[in-house]
């Protein structure tokens, strides 16, 4: 058989059909979508999600007799959600609920108590001549005043230190006695000092002088705070 004859026999036998059993058929297709420049074809996470989301906007309507079509609704949608997000950076996150601010951990004790009931509190250790028990609830009575309205906030990591400078920065005038307060607080507190009846009274001078004392005018918001 000449060379000519060969190629040409070849040739024919190669433009025959394949006819690939079912198994054969599948792992060749496997194999084919295998291939990398399949996988560079295959869209992102970003790609399916944003392609949901204009489905999803392109699936709206709107009664024509309003005279709004639905690209419109889809800039004013797209307006709300950047309203939300700009509030949420202005104002910060909101709360889900005021209560939490009012009631719970206060400088590092579970209180569920309100001002009023801690201080009873103070002025029955008082009479009892515990002054480092009555200092101790008279000033947790004075935070929690504060709160109840809606001046100063605390939350659970809250130091008396820190509870006076936010109260400060509401009633800048008190600062300095709102700071000696706190500083006998944790003394009587948390280093086993002894408190004494000069202290507790010029806490309960503080305490009654705040609770009607108003607010700075350059007070920015409510519950004022810091970092």
């Amino acid at each position: 058989m000449t060379l000519l004859a060969l190629g040409g026999f070849m040739g024919i036998a190669m433009d025959v059909p394949v006819d690939p059993d079912r198994d054969q058929g599948q792992q060749w297709i496997l194999e084919e979508l295998s291939k990398p420049e399949y996988a560079a074809a295959k869209p992102t996470w970003w790609d399916q999600l944003s392609k949901a989301f204009w489905d999803w906007l392109n699936s709206l309507t709107v009664d024509d007799s309003f005279g709004i079509q639905a690209p419109l609704v889809a800039v004013l949608f797209i307006v709300v959600i950047g309203v939300i997000v700009a509030a949420f950076f202005i104002f910060g996150k909101p709360r889900i609920n005021r209560r939490s601010a009012l009631i719970g951990s206060l400088f590092g004790l579970d209180e569920e108590r309100d001002a009023e009931s801690l201080r009873r509190a103070a002025s029955a250790a008082a009479a009892a001549k515990d002054w480092t028990l009555a200092i101790e609830e008279l000033f947790r009575s004075l935070a929690r005043s504060l709160a109840e309205r809606v001046l100063v906030s605390t939350d659970p990591g809250t130091t008396a230190h820190g509870f006076a400078q936010r109260a400060g920065n509401v009633f800048p005038d008190y600062l300095q006695r709102l700071s000696a307060s706190a500083t006998v607080f944790d003394d009587v507190r948390y280093l086993g000092a002894d408190g004494t009846e000069a202290d507790y009274d010029t806490l309960t001078a503080l305490e009654r002088d705040l609770r009607t004392a108003k607010p700075s005018s350059a007070m920015p918001m409510p519950f004022a705070s810091v970092p």
